[in-house]
């Protein structure tokens, strides 16, 4: 009797379980893999920037101003100013308007617009994507996938993975680290 309660329990759990950990799987988020996370990117993405919406944005008027007040832990009415350092090369400032809160305007130490990211999305909705664009010629740069605010996926202009960011972490299409990522309080000198 014990035996075909135990071999009926061992049967129903292996029918169940697996039932179980689909729904929860079901009820989470969505999953991405490298490909459907590209597909998603780039379907319908603008690969050209009108340049007219750069013009008066190619030199920062406010360079000084706003780098004091990176300085000095400040920020200025009507913009949001944060600094930048990629791998110790690039370093500067990135200014988003808010009354064009869908452009963040990354800017060098000197001023000088160095790139454009533009963000159609609004609210906290997953996923968005956010295309970074030359200012000069306006062509796409790369293009960033954002499925949960920890994941990220990030490709070049022509459909290749630069990595695959979970955190602070980068990884590339091996899973293998290549890089990582971190705020700074000011911009670097």
């Amino acid at each position: 009797m014990f035996n075909k309660f135990f071999i009926v329990l061992v049967l129903f759990l292996s029918f169940v379980t697996p039932a179980l950990s689909q729904e929860k799987v079901l009820q989470g988020s969505v999953l991405y893999n490298e490909e459907s996370a590209r597909k998603l990117a780039f379907e319908g993405l603008d690969l050209k920037l009108d340049k007219k919406l750069l013009e008066d944005y190619l030199v920062d008027a406010n360079n000084k101003e706003n780098r004091e007040a990176l300085k000095n832990g400040k920020q200025i009415e009507g913009r949001s100013i944060m600094s930048f350092n990629i791998r110790g090369f690039v370093k500067g400032y990135v200014i988003v308007y808010d009354d064009k809160p869908e452009y963040a305007y990354y800017y060098t130490t000197s001023g000088y617009l160095a790139a454009v990211d533009v963000d159609k999305h609004f609210g906290e909705d997953y996923p968005y994507r956010v295309g970074k664009y030359n200012p000069v010629t306006g062509n796409l740069i790369s293009i960033g996938l954002y499925v949960s605010d920890e994941e990220q996926y990030a490709y070049t202009k022509n459909g290749k993975l630069k990595a695959h960011w979970i955190g602070n972490i980068g990884y590339n299409a091996k899973g293998k680290p290549i890089a990582k990522r971190e705020v700074v309080e000011e911009i670097p000198e």
